[in-house]
């Protein structure tokens, strides 16, 4: 199994990259003397490469996955770790595009100021100025007409949109590459058997998420800037031509638009990805109304093909839930005739977890130590010293009251009439029904004032110190995170988020469930 992986690995890693022969050619004539223009495009062409190479890795992975259940543990440890290299790689290759695009624009505003002509390949398409009228391009916005009608200064804002269209896709599939990803972090993390892989993937998973959080709040920024030049840059075209009638039509599917995104709004892991493609779709159907009034067919149909492909977009990534696992050992009674306990194996004491829910069966309190003859026929069961000397017996380990209930019963017609139930939430002790009731009846929340929007920093330490938490928005400057069963772990993420911003005032609060 191994060896297959490692050849596997090494074939992908090992693949060949751009040589002397397959130089990438210059996407604007003229800069092929730019030497760092050159290495980057190398790296770009290597990258993609090396990239392709891993996926194949990947997917020849997830086949075997599915067919070999004995092997999958080591399977998924692998594709994990491709798939952590991909998405690195895929982060660099964004960075190289951006430094790639930097350099053409600035070498196109240099010459464009000193007269020189600027001759670019088709790849670069988003810069080229527009041409002579009479002359029909596929992009809409390269077209003359749009130079004619609109200012030089809105035009240029309108081109600027236009480019950054190709960010904004760039971002969708690296949110879908990240989601991906996490999902699979997460059904990881929910199959682990130990505390320390468990937590190695909670760490993973909230860094991921982070930066998932991270692209999508970048998706909403620069889609925004987009979105909003070019729909009023419409309507003014439209304005200034006097076509009341199309004005309407934008008006009315703008309102359909916007009934859709607030039908969904909070449904799924991003906003920001629904709020794309709902508005991507509105944006091309005015840009096909736009090509069909200016008489640009060329432009009109390559919309259509591109609507066509919005209507089969991924825009529904649901929430991924993530519950943190303690590893308690949860254990029901067992009941036999034999003695369990001895004095070579005494009644153990019990173990109390700081966090997580256990619930034992509270056989009862005395005064003085229990003889082992006393348990007899039952497994586990343990002790714990109480502040005034005494000692109090416990029996099994469960997940809830309900799985209690039965053993419970037994234990009292075993003799154990004054037993109940007793439970530690959160490091919380619960001594008697009752007690857990009350425990149960109250929660709390922290509440964080002083900013429009919490930091990345602040979210961070909220999400790995409380994942079970949620953070609503109450107010302008006012969030709240509720989820917290106890005022100690409230508390503590209250003291931590004020460590990172001292700004922040953040207070707890304790309310019963429901009143959230």
């Amino acid at each position: 199994m191994k060896r297959i992986l490692s050849i596997l690995v090494c074939w992908a890693l090992f693949q060949p990259v751009a040589t002397a022969q397959e130089q990438p050619k210059a996407r604007i004539a003229g800069l092929e003397s730019n030497p760092e223009y050159m290495s980057l495009l190398r790296d770009d062409v290597s990258m993609q490469q090396r990239m392709d190479s891993l996926q194949v890795v990947v997917d020849g992975m997830r086949e075997k996955f599915v067919d070999n259940s004995g092997n999958r543990k080591k399977y998924s440890a692998e594709i994990l770790r491709i798939e952590g290299e991909i998405y690195a790689l895929r982060g660099e290759k964004s960075r190289l595009a951006k430094r790639i695009n930097t350099i053409e624009q600035n070498w196109i505003m240099e010459n464009m100021a000193n007269g020189v002509a600027v001759e670019q390949t088709e790849t670069s398409a988003d810069t080229v100025m527009p041409q002579a009228a009479g002359v029909q391009y596929a992009e809409l916005t390269r077209n003359a007409w749009f130079s004619n009608e609109l200012s030089s200064e809105d035009y240029a804002v309108l081109r600027k949109a236009q480019k950054r269209e190709s960010v904004v896709a760039d971002l969708v599939d690296a949110y879908a590459a990240c989601y991906d990803s996490l999902a699979m972090v997460r059904n990881e993390y929910a199959a682990a058997d130990n505390e320390a892989s468990a937590d190695s993937l909670m760490s993973l998973f909230l860094t991921r998420q982070g930066r998932c959080n991270e692209i999508s709040d970048s998706l909403a920024s620069t889609w925004s800037y987009v979105f909003d030049n070019k729909t009023y840059l419409y309507d003014l075209l439209f304005d200034k031509q006097g076509r009341t009638d199309m004005l309407a039509q934008s008006e009315h599917n703008l309102f359909e638009m916007r009934r859709n995104i607030e039908k969904m709004e909070g449904l799924y892991a991003s906003d920001a990805i629904v709020d794309y493609f709902f508005q991507k779709r509105y944006v091309v159907d005015y840009e096909i109304a736009v090509a069909n009034a200016a008489g640009l067919q060329k432009a009109a149909d390559s919309l259509a093909v591109v609507r066509k492909s919005i209507d089969g977009m991924r825009y529904r990534f649901d929430k991924l839930n993530f519950k943190r696992r303690y590893f308690l050992d949860y254990e029901p009674l067992k009941f036999s005739t034999k003695y369990v306990y001895n004095s070579k194996n005494p009644v153990p004491e019990c173990t109390v977890y700081e966090n997580g829910e256990i619930f034992r069966i509270k056989l009862g309190e005395f005064s003085a130590r229990q003889p082992v003859s006393k348990f007899k026929g039952l497994e586990p069961v343990a002790y714990l010293r109480t502040p005034d000397g005494g000692w109090r017996y416990y029996a099994g380990g469960y997940r809830s009251v309900e799985e209690l209930e039965k053993d419970l019963q037994t234990v009292k017609r075993l003799g154990f009439r004054s037993a109940d139930v007793a439970a530690w939430i959160d490091g919380n002790y619960a001594n008697s029904r009752a007690e857990l009731e009350e425990l149960m009846s109250k929660h709390f929340h922290i509440e964080i004032t002083g900013a429009e929007e919490l930091s990345p920093e602040v979210r961070r330490i909220i999400g790995q110190n409380a994942p079970d938490s949620e953070i609503s928005r109450i107010g302008a400057d006012v969030f709240v995170v509720n989820g917290f069963k106890s005022r100690e772990a409230a508390d503590l993420i209250a003291r931590s988020v004020v460590s990172v911003d001292s700004s922040l005032k953040v207070t707890v609060g304790e309310s019963g469930y429901g009143a959230e």
